[in-house]
């Protein structure tokens, strides 16, 4: 009898046992191999089973009025389990998060959100890498998954896994493979700004193709000096853009292939067949971006694309905007901060970041413009700015404001316009921005500010691409905390030494009270 009991101890001591060590790992699996549903299945069916035996073990002690207590007690903490695991639930499907950090690292830029909720293909990210080398990446990645459930990710160890791994082509731990219908392509060194571009890439069937003048002496998007476009080239080439350089003379037209054409900066006069070429393309639906700078030693460089522009109602001034505000942020006065920018139109409608645009000239709006085109400043100067008309005043370091010929701020550096002309017969609308300034996005200039977010959102724009108009991934910056000397004493006086004095006399005071009980 005395064998029985103890037996039926004993095997209650190991079904105990055993139903702790599976809710630990229960809850192990769903932490960690949270992407493999069905391990958390099997060991929940073994719980149950485990926990099914061990009433049949005690069904006579549960009985008892203390079993009855003790099972209400059970029901009490599962219940309060469940709304636990409900609240879990509903914190995971519906997260609230709450970034902190200065340049919100942690916050998705406007352009991932737009590519992710205009998601309308599944796309599958297996993540490559060790148990320990998910949980830098894991954020980001469900950060995505969040905004989208098309967006599947997947953990995979490669350790465990090597033929799958093999057979992706992943040769590095932490790779992310992305994969959309038969294409794919991997990651290393995850981050958003590398994530977005290579959905972007996936997600075109065929990359939109900007074609730059050439012949002219043209910016260069081939070109790394200081006046070359070859970050701007590197910027569109990652969002899945293709640059090409073409020469009118050569062509005799604009190649079906272009998507739109760039003319930025000319300083030499165009033929008048290409300026036909051009006319007539902005005329049938057309795309372009035009960046006209100004001639500082008088004259224009292409005086014959003016009428060409002023055909969709945009006149390029003969000016020089200078701002003395400038100044104060350490730059000279022929560099203009634009701050302010149109809240109406698709390209500045998010715009925060203030632009330079370096010896810019005015644009200015003509009017009468036909019903069905709409042409729309996109961004302006301060009202402390103005346009210096007589340049022959600035090779001798005068700008001063000449009321009776300078141009008052606020100027307008940019415009965009949309539509058709009068009486036109083309199949869609034209779309041309135009800029006062090649300077602003070359080499030299485009890292400050939102120059190249400004320029990159114009060709967007221009190839009806909207999806990737937008302020792009913000890069973190170093952060530093700058204290005082006294700040820095009373710190290590407050931590290093009153704080553990007042935990040591606590500690004390309670021992004497015990003492006196």
């Amino acid at each position: 009898m005395n064998n029985t009991k103890q037996s039926g101890k004993n095997l209650n001591l190991i079904l105990w046992g055993a139903a702790g060590l599976l809710l630990l790992v229960l809850l192990f699996a769903r932490a960690v191999f949270g992407e493999y549903l069905w391990l958390s299945i099997v060991v929940a069916v073994l719980l149950v089973v485990v926990l099914g035996f061990l009433v049949q073990q005690n069904r006579k002690a549960l009985r008892s009025r203390t079993a009855a207590y003790g099972l209400n007690a059970g029901i009490t903490i599962l219940l309060v389990i469940g709304i636990v695991g409900v609240l879990n639930f509903l914190v995971a499907r519906y997260p609230q998060k709450l970034d902190l950090t200065k340049n919100k690292i942690h916050t998705l830029s406007d352009q991932t959100v737009k590519l992710m909720r205009g998601l309308n293909k599944p796309v599958k990210a297996t993540f490559f890498a060790k148990t320990g080398q998910r949980e830098k990446t894991r954020p980001l990645l469900n950060n995505y998954k969040s905004l989208n459930p098309k967006f599947e990710v997947e953990f995979v160890d490669p350790d465990k896994e090597p033929t799958r791994a093999k057979q992706l082509g992943v040769k590095k731990y932490e790779t992310l493979n992305l994969s959309v219908g038969t294409r794919d392509t991997k990651i290393e060194d995850v981050n958003e700004e590398k994530l977005t571009n290579a959905l972007i890439k996936l997600l075109k069937d065929k990359p939109p193709v900007l074609c730059s003048l050439t012949g002219h002496g043209e910016k260069s998007f081939t070109s790394a000096d200081a006046e070359g476009y070859e970050t701007a080239r590197k910027a569109l080439v990652s969002q899945a853009y293709e640059v090409r350089d073409i020469n009118l003379v050569q062509e005799q037209k604009v190649p079906e292939s272009c998507d739109a054409i760039a003319v930025l900066g000319p300083v030499k006069s165009f033929f008048a067949p290409e300026v036909k070429i051009l006319q007539e393309y902005l005329a049938n639906g057309g795309r372009a971006v035009f960046a006209l700078d100004v001639n500082l030693k008088g004259g224009e460089y292409a005086p014959e694309l003016f009428p060409v522009l002023e055909a969709w109602h945009v006149k390029p001034v003969a000016a020089l905007i200078v701002d003395p505000v400038s100044r104060m942020l350490g730059v000279d006065a022929s560099v203009p901060i634009l701050p302010t920018f149109s809240k109406e139109h698709a390209i500045t409608k998010d715009f925060q970041a203030q632009c330079y645009f370096a010896f810019s000239r005015p644009l200015e709006i003509l009017q009468g413009a036909p019903a069905g085109m709409n042409v729309q400043w996109l961004a302006q100067t301060t009202p402390k700015s103005w346009g210096v008309v007589d340049l022959a005043q600035l090779a001798k370091g005068q700008a001063t404001f000449n009321a009776d010929k300078d141009k008052a701020g606020p100027l307008t550096a940019a415009i965009a316009v949309e539509g058709k002309q009068k009486d036109s017969k083309a199949t869609r609308n034209t779309r041309l921005v135009v800029f006062g300034s090649s300077q602003f996005a070359t080499n030299n200039f485009s890292r400050y500010g939102g120059n190249i977010d400004f320029f990159l959102n114009a060709v967007s724009w221009t190839m009806e691409d909207e999806s990737l108009i937008s302020i792009r991934a913000k890069e973190e910056g170093a952060s530093k905390i700058q204290i005082s000397e006294k700040q820095g004493r009373f710190i290590f006086l407050l931590t290093v030494i009153a704080l553990p004095l007042l935990i040591f006399a606590s500690g004390v005071v309670v021992w004497v009270l015990r003492r006196r009980l």
